[in-house]
């Protein structure tokens, strides 16, 4: 068996995984304490007691793979945002002093590629690229497997998010201008639906729920159902995250010839009409000379992705060292 742990920004979630990616035992705690050691101390406590919650002996372990956004390599984190403090942390090795079993760290983006790889929708091919959000607003993840293999790069930062669709565009966090994450998000989508929700002349479904709660899923809902706010507002703005998604799948597919594309986070959130709008402007863009045989799906892991996914790097190093010679 193996531990998959996602560590976030606000909370650590750890599971027991099979040798066939299932999720035996899962165990959750808020961080409280954010220096090093005890974020790592902590990780060790969860993994060891999702071990005991599932009844069995920690000699079934094998190995254990965490992921975590930032900067990170050859198991140390350089940096990272949701631990501004944290300098050349060498968490792998930490952890697996704690835990005394195989440890690797991983990116988290990796991780969530890696569990569609393992047991989601990219399961049965050898070539796909992932785009993920977390909320359809905060950024856009992107991951590539060619022939089975995650591709790191040269300095491990592919960034997807960030190939530039508009020159001299909108000025984007990561300092360019014009790339697709700053023209691929829908936070322009549920901030004019918040405005729409708090408008009292407007009839929508909106104002029967939290402002708060709002977000790009329930804006799709609504609009199947009929809200005809709903309707516009994606008209307006969906439509426009939707033409830049597709665009950037064209251009991915040019240079990666993947056999499919998997969205998750908030883009397969937004559902099922959503994925189909970003089809239709792959279609519209993409060449019909051709064969363009690509296939556009949302993944289907979920939740768990990241714990999951840190566990198939856990599989992967199993398999690694049982291939070298290193152990049977």
């Amino acid at each position: 068996m193996f531990i998959g742990i996602d560590l976030g920004g606000t909370s650590v979630k750890v599971g027991l995984v099979s040798v066939d990616g299932e999720l035996l035992h899962r165990s959750q705690r808020a961080i409280t304490d954010r220096e090093a050691s005890a974020v790592i101390s902590l990780c060790a406590e969860l993994a060891h007691e999702c071990v005991e919650g599932h009844g069995v002996n920690w000699s079934v372990v094998s190995a254990v793979g965490i992921g975590c956004p930032g900067q990170l390599s050859q198991g140390i984190i350089h940096a990272a945002a949701n631990f501004p403090n944290w300098t050349e942390v060498a968490l792998e090795h930490d952890l697996h002093i704690l835990l005394g079993v195989p440890t690797v760290l991983v990116n988290d983006a990796d991780a969530a590629v890696a569990a569609e790889h393992w047991v989601g929708a990219a399961a049965e091919v050898k070539n796909f690229l992932m785009l993920s959000t977390l909320t359809l607003g905060t950024g856009v993840g992107f991951g590539i497997v060619n022939n089975d293999e995650i591709v790191s790069g040269g300095t491990g930062c592919i960034e997807g998010g960030h190939i530039i669709m508009v020159p001299n565009g909108r000025l984007c966090g990561c300092s360019q201008r014009g790339c697709l994450e700053a023209y691929s998000s829908a936070t322009a989508l549920i901030g004019q639906a918040k405005l729409r929700a708090t408008n009292s002349e407007v009839s929508s479904a909106l104002s029967s729920v939290s402002v708060d709660e709002i977000n790009a899923k329930m804006i799709f809902e609504f609009a199947a159902n009929g809200d005809q706010v709903c309707k516009e507002l994606i008209d307006e703005v969906g439509n426009d995250v939707a033409d830049y998604l597709g665009l950037a799948c064209v251009n991915f597919c040019r240079t990666l010839d993947p056999e499919m594309i998997v969205f998750s986070g908030g883009i397969a959130e937004a559902g099922e009409s959503f994925i189909q709008l970003i089809r239709e402007a792959y279609n519209k863009y993409t060449w019909t000379r051709l064969p363009n045989p690509v296939v556009l799906k949302k993944a289907s892991v979920g939740y768990d992705s990241g714990i999951l996914g840190a566990a198939a790097f856990a599989f992967r190093l199993c398999a690694k060292r049982v291939a070298s010679g290193e152990v049977e």
